[in-house]
């Protein structure tokens, strides 16, 4: 890798986290008792079944591909049946009010800071429905990029490299030069090393699996790294 000039970023799990607590009260509230954590741990056949989808090469889009992802994660919290319809309608509501992607951990301010201080362009490529320069904006942190790429405002998705491509040219910089930072292997790590990109990989809750990049638990991990 030459010298690295700049890191880009997913949004969803990577810079917003689904409001886990706010599902698991949604599902208490229709009878379903669950914990925040066991909603973060649900995700993550929810993410391995994303991988087969793109790996088979049968992944639709991203509008498409939300319904399945959280109907996993309810097969995976062993909802029954009988609340399903119930359940899904509020988790949609919820998200067309407020996409659930919406969690900012609170050192991640000061984390982007301090890459944009030791001379890091940052940048943001995510799969999204058209929200998430205002969720940036709202969260205080969209200042922090030079690009803010979001797949349903320029029409392409991750892994296509062409979206990636997006972001570096507006940051000034080459491939080589960049890192990405996401969390779904074949969206975000594929994808990136398409673009000629290197990539990592944040998995929270170490419950990944084996993968062939660098993996971190957290974005303050970052800056243990560049």
């Amino acid at each position: 890798m030459s010298q690295l000039r700049a890191i880009l970023f997913d949004v969803g799990n990577t810079l917003h986290h689904v409001d886990h607590a706010w599902i698991a009260q949604c599902l208490g509230e229709h009878g379903h008792a669950t914990t925040a954590r066991e909603v973060a741990a649900a995700e993550y056949p929810a993410k391995a079944a994303m991988d087969e989808m793109f790996r088979a090469r049968r992944a639709g889009n991203d509008a498409t591909r939300q319904a399945p992802y959280l109907e996993i994660v309810l097969d995976t919290l062993g909802v029954e049946p009988r609340l399903r319809a119930a359940v899904g309608a509020a988790l949609r509501a919820e998200n067309a009010r407020h996409s659930l992607w919406r969690v900012q951990h609170d050192d991640t301010p000061e984390v982007l800071a301090a890459l944009r201080a030791r001379g890091l362009t940052l940048g943001v490529v995510s799969n999204a429905d058209g929200r998430v320069p205002a969720a940036l904006e709202r969260g205080g942190i969209a200042a922090h990029f030079a690009a803010i790429i979001d797949s349903h405002l320029v029409g392409v998705e991750k892994p296509d490299p062409r979206i990636f491509q997006l972001a570096l040219e507006a940051c000034g910089v080459a491939p080589q030069e960049a890192l990405f930072v996401g969390d779904i292997y074949e969206i975000d790590v594929t994808g990136a090393r398409a673009a000629g990109m290197e990539a990592v990989l944040i998995d929270p809750l170490d419950l990944y699996g084996e993968v062939d990049c660098r993996r971190i638990s957290a974005l303050r991990e970052l800056l243990e790294i560049v």
